[in-house]
């Protein structure tokens, strides 16, 4: 932690015991800082500290360990889910895409669309109502634990799928300008192109509305 963090908890700190001693409710207290852009366990931490010195006995606390391998379990399935349904959604839009602008290099076989495709349908039959239900529990977990959003796990987690998502739409874009710059742009191409880019940053803005206005720490 840097000394002006340092300074800025010190003064939430201060603040707090400031409050308490002119009777200043907690639920008052902790509104009051988080319209002020503190997190909750930032407030409550300090609100522990100050109830210690207080009594004279440390707050007891309880490992959240199991709480942190549930908010784990659901976000990891959840980006699995996610990329099963997109890649496969990606296939499916790249197979019509293909037979609609067939390529003289890479010709189709007379197979039907839905043979051609039934494994990636699969996919997004079990996979994207999955990747609902799983959506469905974490709402109900951040509707029922508010400090879950200010989760590390949830922090970490949701920028790596960020990261991800921003690096294939960012991929995808370059090869789409290298194509460009080399004279070898199709129909199919840019219909591929547009899929992924759509997909990719479909994702994108889906995980960053997820995330709160990060709070001062």
């Amino acid at each position: 932690m840097t000394t002006t963090a340092i300074s800025t908890v010190r003064d939430l700190d201060s603040f707090v015991r400031t409050a308490k001693g002119r009777a200043v409710p907690d639920d008052a207290l902790v509104a009051l800082l988080r319209q002020n852009g503190w997190s909750e366990r930032r407030i409550y931490s300090s609100l522990s500290g100050y109830y210690g010195e207080l009594l004279g006995v440390a707050p007891p606390s309880r490992s959240g360990r199991g709480e942190q391998a549930r908010e784990a379990f659901l976000y990891l399935l959840s980006f699995i889910t996610l990329g099963f349904w997109t890649v496969a959604l990606g296939q499916i839009f790249a197979q019509l895409i293909a037979r609609r602008f067939p390529d003289a290099a890479n010709p189709l076989y007379g197979h039907s669309v839905v043979y051609d495709v039934a494994w990636q349908l699969a996919t997004l039959i079990v996979a994207f109502p999955a990747f609902l239900v799983i959506g469905r529990l974490i709402a109900g977990e951040l509707r029922r634990r508010p400090d879950a959003f200010d989760s590390g796990i949830r922090a970490w987690l949701t920028h790596i799928a960020l990261v991800i998502a921003g690096l294939i739409t960012l991929s995808d874009g370059i090869l789409f300008v290298s194509a460009f710059l080399r004279g070898e742009l199709t129909a199919q191409f840019i219909l591929n192109t547009i899929v992924v880019v759509g997909l990719g940053g479909g994702v994108f803005a889906y995980y960053l509305r997820t995330l709160r206005p990060a709070h001062a720490e």
